[in-house]
């Protein structure tokens, strides 16, 4: 399935880059699920200080955001 023309952006290097990113999701889709899995843990594996630095700056932006 192709991906859907963009309504956000028509800068084509964005879009490139977007079309780069939805071909690797399907082919990442075509992978069984065991492998899929164990390439989540890989990815997604970050100590609790790197957990904790996250936390931190996510509160600060959401505290910098102006209402509205």
């Amino acid at each position: 399935m192709p991906m859907s023309q963009p309504r956000f952006t028509t800068n084509p290097e964005r879009i490139a880059r977007l079309q780069e990113n939805y071909d690797a999701g399907v082919e990442r889709e075509k992978m069984p699920n065991e492998e899929r899995e164990k390439l989540d843990l890989e990815c997604f594996n970050v100590s609790p200080a790197q957990l904790a630095a996250l936390a931190e700056r996510a509160r600060v932006a959401q505290e910098a955001k102006v209402p509205g």
